[in-house]
């Protein structure tokens, strides 16, 4: 083989293993006879008579999806002692939440559910909790979902009471949500390692 034909054979194999590396995605629109819209991913996959007519309509790297992870490390803010982490409700509601591995529930108040959208039964059962300021009545309603660092739970029961003064905090991360987690504090980082039991 001459150089020309070895460098030609040379540009084939990196254009072949580029092509291979890159998994391009195409997307072609296409209409047939009777108006019924068709996708395909390649115009091969059209029928001849209707190539001319296809659009294409998305050219992309296929990426295989991350695998879905277990741990989180999140970053907390500190109020005095209290440690403030942040949290998403039923997947559109970020809110600030104080770590408590001191209460049974998870809390929320009134007005924060309001926001996220959380629905209260019309007959909720009620619970007392032992608070610092002495003893509250709480009624319970359901988060459809509560995420934390990207971890979620379903279906979490809440308590929905107002705990603290400041607006900028929701309420209580209770260990009805932590539970579920192996959890480990590195404060000196600033940070809740969360890891999905």
């Amino acid at each position: 083989m001459n150089r020309l034909g070895m460098l030609w054979a040379a540009l084939a194999l990196a254009s072949l293993v580029s092509a291979a590396n890159a998994q391009v995605l195409e997307m072609y629109r296409w209409t047939d006879e009777q108006g019924v819209v068709h996708l395909t991913n390649g115009l091969g996959e059209i029928p001849e008579q209707f190539r001319s007519q296809a659009t294409r309509i998305r050219s992309a790297e296929a990426r295989p999806a991350p695998p879905p992870s277990d741990k989180a490390a999140v970053q907390f803010q500190r109020r005095g002692d209290l440690m403030v982490v942040n949290a998403i409700l039923n997947g559109k509601t970020a809110l600030s939440f104080v770590l408590d591995t001191g209460a049974s529930y998870t809390t929320i108040s009134p007005a924060a559910a309001q926001q996220a959208g959380i629905q209260m039964p019309d007959n909720p059962t009620v619970l007392s909790f032992h608070t610092a300021n002495g003893i509250i009545q709480a009624p319970l309603a359901t988060v459809r979902s509560l995420q934390v660092g990207g971890l979620e739970l379903k279906d979490v029961t809440v308590a929905v009471h107002d705990v603290f003064p400041d607006p900028g905090i929701a309420g209580l991360l209770g260990l009805n949500f932590l539970n579920e987690f192996r959890l480990d504090i590195d404060s000196r980082a600033g940070l809740l390692n969360l890891q999905k039991k």
